[in-house]
Protein backbone atom coordinates (compact mmCIF):
# COMPACT_ATOMS: atom_id res chain seq x y z
CA UNK A 1 0.00 0.00 0.00
CA UNK A 2 1.50 3.30 -1.10
CA UNK A 3 0.37 6.90 -0.64
CA UNK A 4 3.21 8.40 -2.62
CA UNK A 5 0.96 10.76 -4.58
CA UNK A 6 -1.01 11.98 -1.58
CA UNK A 7 -0.78 15.04 0.65
CA UNK A 8 -2.27 14.58 4.12
CA UNK A 9 -3.27 16.96 6.89
CA UNK A 10 -3.60 15.37 10.32
CA UNK A 11 -4.93 17.36 13.28
CA UNK A 12 -3.86 16.43 16.78
CA UNK A 13 -0.71 15.22 15.08
CA UNK A 14 1.60 15.92 17.99
CA UNK A 15 0.48 13.06 20.21
CA UNK A 16 -1.56 9.89 20.57
CA UNK A 17 -3.53 8.56 17.61
CA UNK A 18 -2.77 11.69 15.59
CA UNK A 19 0.98 11.27 16.02
CA UNK A 20 0.81 7.56 15.17
CA UNK A 21 -1.24 8.41 12.08
CA UNK A 22 1.29 10.99 10.90
CA UNK A 23 4.07 8.45 11.26
CA UNK A 24 2.08 5.74 9.49
CA UNK A 25 1.10 7.94 6.55
CA UNK A 26 4.67 9.18 6.31
CA UNK A 27 5.96 5.60 6.21
CA UNK A 28 3.62 5.00 3.26
CA UNK A 29 5.27 7.93 1.45
CA UNK A 30 2.50 10.49 1.86
CA UNK A 31 3.57 14.09 2.35
CA UNK A 32 2.26 14.89 5.82
CA UNK A 33 1.23 18.18 7.37
CA UNK A 34 1.41 17.63 11.13
CA UNK A 35 -1.24 19.91 12.59
CA UNK A 36 -1.32 20.66 16.29
CA UNK A 37 -1.88 23.55 18.67
CA UNK A 38 1.44 22.64 20.27
CA UNK A 39 3.95 23.64 17.60
CA UNK A 40 6.86 22.07 19.45
CA UNK A 41 5.15 18.69 19.49
CA UNK A 42 4.19 19.02 15.81
CA UNK A 43 7.75 19.90 14.84
CA UNK A 44 9.13 16.89 16.73
CA UNK A 45 6.81 14.55 14.82
CA UNK A 46 7.65 16.19 11.48
CA UNK A 47 11.36 15.86 12.17
CA UNK A 48 10.93 12.19 13.09
CA UNK A 49 9.12 11.52 9.80
CA UNK A 50 11.82 13.31 7.83
CA UNK A 51 14.50 11.44 9.77
CA UNK A 52 12.94 8.19 8.60
CA UNK A 53 13.12 9.37 4.98
CA UNK A 54 9.63 10.82 4.71
CA UNK A 55 8.20 14.21 3.85
CA UNK A 56 6.59 16.29 6.56
CA UNK A 57 5.93 19.81 7.73
CA UNK A 58 4.55 21.12 11.02
CA UNK A 59 1.67 23.59 11.10
CA UNK A 60 0.23 25.24 14.18
CA UNK A 61 -3.55 25.01 14.26
CA UNK A 62 -6.52 26.02 16.35
CA UNK A 63 -9.02 23.52 14.99
CA UNK A 64 -11.94 25.52 16.38
CA UNK A 65 -11.19 28.50 14.13
CA UNK A 66 -12.11 28.59 10.43
CA UNK A 67 -9.23 30.99 9.72
CA UNK A 68 -6.74 28.46 11.07
CA UNK A 69 -8.16 25.83 8.73
CA UNK A 70 -7.87 28.15 5.75
CA UNK A 71 -4.25 28.81 6.65
CA UNK A 72 -3.47 25.08 6.91
CA UNK A 73 -5.02 24.36 3.51
CA UNK A 74 -3.06 27.26 2.01
CA UNK A 75 0.10 25.81 3.56
CA UNK A 76 -0.58 22.47 1.88
CA UNK A 77 -1.22 24.12 -1.46
CA UNK A 78 1.95 26.20 -1.26
CA UNK A 79 4.05 23.25 -0.11
CA UNK A 80 2.82 20.39 -2.31
CA UNK A 81 0.24 21.91 -4.64
CA UNK A 82 -2.71 19.99 -3.26
CA UNK A 83 -4.41 18.22 -0.38
CA UNK A 84 -6.03 14.81 -0.77
CA UNK A 85 -6.27 13.39 2.78
CA UNK A 86 -7.68 14.86 5.99
CA UNK A 87 -7.57 13.04 9.32
CA UNK A 88 -9.43 14.78 12.14
CA UNK A 89 -7.75 13.44 15.27
CA UNK A 90 -7.61 16.48 17.56
CA UNK A 91 -9.24 16.02 20.93
CA UNK A 92 -9.28 16.55 24.67
CA UNK A 93 -11.73 16.00 27.51
CA UNK A 94 -13.32 17.85 30.37
CA UNK A 95 -15.07 15.22 32.52
CA UNK A 96 -18.46 15.92 34.01
CA UNK A 97 -21.70 14.11 34.66
CA UNK A 98 -24.86 15.18 32.83
CA UNK A 99 -26.23 16.83 35.97
CA UNK A 100 -23.13 18.92 36.61
CA UNK A 101 -21.20 19.60 33.37
CA UNK A 102 -20.93 23.33 32.78
CA UNK A 103 -22.07 24.88 29.53
CA UNK A 104 -18.56 26.25 29.06
CA UNK A 105 -17.01 22.78 29.27
CA UNK A 106 -19.75 21.29 27.09
CA UNK A 107 -19.13 23.84 24.34
CA UNK A 108 -15.35 23.45 24.56
CA UNK A 109 -15.53 19.68 24.10
CA UNK A 110 -18.07 20.01 21.28
CA UNK A 111 -15.89 22.56 19.51
CA UNK A 112 -12.70 20.49 19.61
CA UNK A 113 -14.24 17.11 18.79
CA UNK A 114 -17.21 17.93 16.57
CA UNK A 115 -17.15 21.49 15.26
CA UNK A 116 -13.52 21.04 14.23
CA UNK A 117 -14.51 18.13 11.97
CA UNK A 118 -17.15 20.31 10.30
CA UNK A 119 -14.70 23.16 9.79
CA UNK A 120 -12.09 20.76 8.43
CA UNK A 121 -14.45 19.21 5.91
CA UNK A 122 -15.63 22.64 4.82
CA UNK A 123 -12.03 23.80 4.36
CA UNK A 124 -10.69 20.83 2.39
CA UNK A 125 -13.71 19.79 0.33
CA UNK A 126 -13.35 22.51 -2.36
CA UNK A 127 -9.79 21.34 -3.10
CA UNK A 128 -10.83 17.69 -3.13
CA UNK A 129 -13.90 18.36 -5.27
CA UNK A 130 -11.75 20.13 -7.83
CA UNK A 131 -9.53 17.05 -8.15
CA UNK A 132 -12.52 14.71 -7.87
CA UNK A 133 -10.60 12.78 -5.24
CA UNK A 134 -10.23 12.89 -1.49
CA UNK A 135 -10.23 10.91 1.73
CA UNK A 136 -11.52 12.20 5.06
CA UNK A 137 -11.25 10.13 8.23
CA UNK A 138 -12.74 11.43 11.47
CA UNK A 139 -11.73 9.94 14.81
CA UNK A 140 -14.82 9.15 16.87
CA UNK A 141 -14.92 6.68 19.78
CA UNK A 142 -16.69 3.50 20.81
CA UNK A 143 -18.11 5.64 23.63
CA UNK A 144 -20.27 7.28 20.95
CA UNK A 145 -22.33 4.08 20.89
CA UNK A 146 -22.44 3.26 24.59
CA UNK A 147 -21.86 6.49 26.50
CA UNK A 148 -19.60 6.70 29.51
CA UNK A 149 -20.25 7.67 33.11
CA UNK A 150 -18.84 11.10 33.90
CA UNK A 151 -17.98 12.06 30.32
CA UNK A 152 -21.29 13.24 28.91
CA UNK A 153 -19.85 15.92 26.62
CA UNK A 154 -17.19 13.62 25.17
CA UNK A 155 -19.62 10.79 24.40
CA UNK A 156 -22.15 13.18 22.86
CA UNK A 157 -19.52 14.90 20.72
CA UNK A 158 -18.17 11.59 19.44
CA UNK A 159 -21.70 10.44 18.59
CA UNK A 160 -22.09 13.65 16.63
CA UNK A 161 -18.93 12.83 14.69
CA UNK A 162 -20.57 9.66 13.39
CA UNK A 163 -23.64 11.57 12.23
CA UNK A 164 -21.52 14.26 10.59
CA UNK A 165 -19.38 11.62 8.90
CA UNK A 166 -22.36 9.87 7.35
CA UNK A 167 -24.00 13.11 6.23
CA UNK A 168 -20.78 14.35 4.64
CA UNK A 169 -20.24 10.95 3.00
CA UNK A 170 -23.63 11.16 1.30
CA UNK A 171 -23.01 14.70 0.11
CA UNK A 172 -19.44 14.27 -1.15
CA UNK A 173 -19.31 10.75 -2.58
CA UNK A 174 -20.42 11.88 -6.04
CA UNK A 175 -17.39 14.20 -6.09
CA UNK A 176 -14.97 11.35 -5.43
CA UNK A 177 -14.50 12.29 -1.77
CA UNK A 178 -14.92 9.39 0.65
CA UNK A 179 -15.68 10.24 4.28
CA UNK A 180 -15.40 7.62 7.03
CA UNK A 181 -14.71 7.46 10.73
CA UNK A 182 -13.01 5.14 13.20
CA UNK A 183 -14.30 4.23 16.65
CA UNK A 184 -11.34 3.28 18.85
CA UNK A 185 -11.77 1.62 22.19
CA UNK A 186 -9.44 2.60 25.00
CA UNK A 187 -5.98 3.33 23.65
CA UNK A 188 -2.90 2.85 25.79
CA UNK A 189 -1.27 6.25 26.21
CA UNK A 190 0.34 8.39 28.93
CA UNK A 191 -2.81 10.49 29.28
CA UNK A 192 -4.96 7.39 29.74
CA UNK A 193 -2.62 5.94 32.33
CA UNK A 194 -2.77 9.21 34.24
CA UNK A 195 -6.56 9.41 34.15
CA UNK A 196 -7.45 5.76 34.72
CA UNK A 197 -6.90 3.80 37.92
CA UNK A 198 -5.14 0.44 37.72
CA UNK A 199 -8.36 -1.20 38.89
CA UNK A 200 -10.45 0.39 36.13
CA UNK A 201 -7.80 -0.41 33.55
CA UNK A 202 -7.74 -4.06 34.54
CA UNK A 203 -11.54 -4.24 34.48
CA UNK A 204 -11.65 -2.99 30.91
CA UNK A 205 -8.84 -5.30 29.85
CA UNK A 206 -10.70 -8.27 31.36
CA UNK A 207 -13.81 -7.33 29.33
CA UNK A 208 -11.82 -7.15 26.09
CA UNK A 209 -11.44 -10.46 24.22
CA UNK A 210 -7.88 -9.56 23.20
CA UNK A 211 -7.12 -8.89 26.89
CA UNK A 212 -5.30 -5.60 26.36
CA UNK A 213 -5.81 -1.99 25.30
CA UNK A 214 -5.22 -0.73 21.78
CA UNK A 215 -1.90 0.70 20.71
CA UNK A 216 -2.03 4.05 18.85
CA UNK A 217 -0.33 2.52 15.81
CA UNK A 218 -3.08 -0.09 15.51
CA UNK A 219 -5.71 2.62 15.15
CA UNK A 220 -3.40 4.48 12.76
CA UNK A 221 -3.17 1.41 10.53
CA UNK A 222 -6.94 1.33 10.09
CA UNK A 223 -6.95 5.06 9.35
CA UNK A 224 -4.21 4.59 6.75
CA UNK A 225 -6.26 1.87 5.04
CA UNK A 226 -9.27 4.20 4.85
CA UNK A 227 -7.01 6.86 3.33
CA UNK A 228 -5.83 4.52 0.59
CA UNK A 229 -7.22 3.30 -2.71
CA UNK A 230 -7.62 -0.11 -1.05
CA UNK A 231 -10.71 1.40 0.60
CA UNK A 232 -12.19 2.73 -2.65
CA UNK A 233 -15.66 1.31 -1.91
CA UNK A 234 -15.80 2.26 1.78
CA UNK A 235 -18.05 5.26 2.29
CA UNK A 236 -19.80 6.51 5.42
CA UNK A 237 -18.46 3.66 7.54
CA UNK A 238 -17.83 3.70 11.28
CA UNK A 239 -14.99 1.23 11.86
CA UNK A 240 -14.64 -0.13 15.37
CA UNK A 241 -11.08 -0.68 16.59
CA UNK A 242 -11.77 -2.09 20.04
CA UNK A 243 -10.22 -5.52 20.36
CA UNK A 244 -13.77 -6.84 20.60
CA UNK A 245 -14.77 -4.76 23.63
CA UNK A 246 -18.57 -4.58 23.91
CA UNK A 247 -19.14 -6.33 20.60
Amino acid sequence: MSLSNEVALVTGGGRGIGQATCRKLGSLDAAVLVGDQDMTAAEEVALAIEGAGGRARAVQMDVCQAASWRQAVAEAMNWRGGLSILVNAAGFDRPGQVSEVSLEDWRAVMDVHLTSCLLGIQAVSPVMRQKHYGRVVNVSSIQAKYGVHGQAAYAAAKAGVIGLTRSAAQELAHAGVLVNCVLPGLVDSPSLREGLSDEERQRIVSETPLRRLARPREVASVIAFLCSDEASFVCGAAWEVTGGWRM
